[in-house]
């Protein structure tokens, strides 16, 4: 599913966050959530992108709430109201799936498993890197200084990365 992105809205994101940041570079999500509904209420002109995020993270609650859990039921994981995951933007209730909605569901879910396993293990390798190079390097006291020093770090453009749009 894709989820519509908008820059504007980014910007005023990466505004409050920096606006709440402490002196240890710590965002605390309750401040960034006042931060940013402050920001929000000055910029009327982007009630429709507003409107259209806090629908896509309606939706998103409502899919992740009605995912089909283990032990929800004493029967596995059908519950009539649970929501499969089809992909390609459909959703099918547990209720109504077919075996092929089955079938994909478990295609789907096998996928997001590889991906998200792939993921750790390689996040569980940089942690591991750094943590040996913190202790290898102990005047390195912040992550910027590891990266820079020892990881031969150069900051490039942000353009991947959207933070300059807008």
């Amino acid at each position: 599913m894709n989820f519509s992105s908008d820059p504007a809205l980014r910007k005023i994101a990466l505004t409050a966050a920096e606006l709440v940041t402490t002196d240890t570079g710590r965002i605390h999500q309750d401040e960034l959530l006042e931060a940013l509904c402050e920001q929000l209420a000055q910029h009327p002109e982007h009630i429709a992108s507003m409107r259209r995020k806090a629908a896509q993270a309606m939706m998103r609650d409502l899919g992740e709430r009605h995912s089909p859990r283990r032990h929800r039921t004493a029967n596995g994981l059908y519950h009539p109201k649970s929501i499969m995951k089809l992909g390609n933007g459909i959703w099918v209730w547990m209720k109504d799936s077919n075996p092929t909605d089955m079938t994909e569901w478990g295609r789907i879910s096998s996928r997001n498993f590889v991906q998200t396993a792939t993921a750790e293990a390689h996040k569980q390798e940089y942690v591991g890197a750094r943590s040996d190079a913190y202790r290898d390097n102990p005047h390195c006291v912040r992550l910027s200084q590891l990266e820079e020093s020892v990881f031969g770090y150069q900051q490039g453009s942000f353009d991947d990365l959207d933070f300059d749009a807008a």
